[in-house]
């Protein structure tokens, strides 16, 4: 599978709830990292490994229902791909709905992510917390 493959099939997996999938196109010593402003974003994380990565996803799912992950734009180069990734989502807290942009920068390796670093939107999520 493609570098770019594999970017789009985790995304649409990811979309649709599928964790099993997402997961199996996931390395087992995954480095991945939330950057994010832990002020305005909670959800800062840089951490090694599936289950390390699905606690940080689990995280943020424990604050926002995403109600929508879809792929906007992709560019690749070889092993690595960057991502432009729309997000619809609500507060559970609030039940405020807001739409943000995340930036994804992935490297792939055999098939599957080994690198994963996510910049998104931190003062547009914490406006509707």
């Amino acid at each position: 599978m493609s570098t770019e493959d594999v970017v789009r099939k985790a995304i649409e997996c990811y979309n649709r709830g599928d964790a099993d999938t997402v997961s199996a196109l996931l390395h087992d010593d995954i480095r991945s990292c939330i950057h994010a402003d832990a002020e305005t974003g909670p959800y800062h994380t840089d951490c090694a490994g599936k289950g390390a990565f699905w606690k940080a996803i689990e995280r943020i799912q424990a604050d926002w229902k995403i109600d929508d992950y879809r792929l906007t734009d992709i560019i690749v180069s070889g092993d690595r791909a960057a991502a432009q990734i729309g997000v619809k989502m609500t507060s559970r807290h609030t039940g405020a709905s807001r739409e943000i942009e995340l930036a994804l920068f992935i490297t792939v390796k055999d098939d599957r992510v080994v690198k994963l670093h996510e910049y998104h939107d931190t003062a547009a999520a914490a406006r509707a917390r």
